[in-house]
Order: structure tokens, then C-alpha cells, then sequence
């Protein structure tokens, strides 16, 4: 499963975008609904919107073969956040990963993941990561396993790895919808919750249905 484009509301666009552009070193355009980042295949699009609880979370896949770049060049433009002392994050087994996690605009949680399913990736030429895509789009929604349920059922999605009533990861490894009770704190911040704030994910799915509502604040768009 890809994940096309997010769309996202924040109180300042423009500043925003100055971050994913200026610290993150990625192409940006303005459009008529706010403002475009362009990640690899995906698109984040950044219109203006009224400040809400809570952090969104997104994650970026960089080839595995480029962690130690990424984490290096990264550590060097912003602050990183550790668990268990270490600011590399290893995956599950199953997961096969390394992750790196850092804030970003108006207090969403980003994250470079590195999967060993990308391994043999064309490296990038020069001295930044390449970034393959959004690779997970975290939600926080009321009752997990009725949202992966649904997922599931009108949308074919299928699970992944996790299933359980705090946390559900729905999709393919190159493109992920992380579900989370609304109340739990995203890993591995101490207490940043999700935010109740519009999000709006447009996939790349086999799709019964073109529209699935999961709550008020989280709509899934199939291709």
C-alpha cells in the first residue's frame, strides 16, 4: 500500500513549510489549498487550519543502506528523542527496522525509518538521505480494533504486524496506517498524545468503498 499524499492543517503554512524545506532540505511548492512537501512518491499538503490538542505523527522511509547518513545529518539540524538512552530505535523482528524520531512543526512527532525490505535502494548522490515516501500515518481514533475492522472490510487493508486494542498497524511495509487508542502517548515521547485535528490520507489501496469515515476528525480517500 503507498501513501499518495497527506493533508494536514497547521496555524502557520508558511512556516511550516520553511521547516520540511530549510531543516529537512525538501523540494516545496505553494498551491491554491496551502502548500506542498514532496517526499519521494508521497505529497504532504499543509493548509491553514485552528490550532488542536494533541501531536499528529508521520513517518519517512530512508533506504537502510543510508541510516548512518541519516542519522548523523539529521543530528545535526535537530534535536533527537531518545528511549532507553539511545536516539536509534530498533524494530521488532517482524518490523525489521531502525528508526530515528525528532520534532517538527506545531509539535508533530517525525520519524525516519529505515526497513530492511527497502535494502538494495539506489543510494542518493550527495550528503542527504534520501527520503522514499510516508511511510506510516499515525491516527488516534476511539475504538482500534472496530477502525482496523472497518479498514479492513471496506478498504482491504490488511494488518501488519500489530493488533491489539491500544495499537493496530494496517497497510504494507512500504506504506502504513499506525491506529492508536486516543488516549495513549505516542512512542517515544512521554506525552505527546494523537491530535484531534482534520487529517486527510489518500492511498494507494484495492478499495470497495472510495470514502471510509473512521471518526470526525480522520478521513481515508482510496484511489
Amino acid at each position: 500500500m503507498k501513501i499518495l499524499n497527506v493533508t494536514l492543517t497547521a496555524r502557520d503554512p508558511a512556516t511550516a513549510a520553511r521547516f520540511y524545506r530549510d531543516t529537512l532540505g525538501l523540494p516545496v511548492t505553494s498551491t491554491l489549498a496551502g502548500v506542498e512537501v514532496i517526499i519521494g512518491h508521497s505529497r504532504l499538503t499543509l493548509t491553514a487550519g485552528d490550532r488542536y490538542d494533541g501531536a499528529h505523527h508521520l513517518a519517512f522511509g530512508i533506504p537502510p543502506e543510508e541510516f548512518e547518513l541519516a542519522h548523523q545529518w539529521l543530528a545535526r539540524r535537530v534535536p533527537l528523542i531518545k528511549a532507553g538512552g539511545s536516539e536509534v530505535i530498533a524494530g521488532s523482528e517482524e518490523w525489521g527496522s531502525r528508526s530515528l524520531y525528532f520534532p517538527g512543526p506545531e509539535g508533530i512527532i517525525l520519524e525516519f525509518i529505515a526497513r530492511n525490505a527497502d535494502a538494495g535502494t539506489a543510494p542518493t548522490a550527495g550528503d542527504n538521505p534520501h527520503m522514499l515516501s510516508i511511510s506510516e500515518v499515525g491516527m488516534g481514533v476511539e475504538n482500534v480494533l472496530d477502525a482496523a475492522a472497518t479498514l479492513s472490510r471496506e478498504l482491504g487493508i490488511p494488518h501488519y504486524y500489530d493488533l491489539s486494542t491500544t495499537f493496530a498497524s494496517m497497510g504494507s511495509h512500504d506504506g502504513l496506517l499506525i491506529l492508536v487508542d486516543q488516549d495513549r502517548t505516542w512512542y517515544p515521547t512521554k506525552t505527546s498524545t494523537p491530535a484531534r485535528g482534520p487529517l486527510m490520507v489518500h492511498i494507494e489501496a484495492p478499495a470497495r468503498n472510495s470514502r471510509t469515515n473512521l471518526n470526525q476528525w480522520t478521513t481515508i480517500t482510496s484511489s
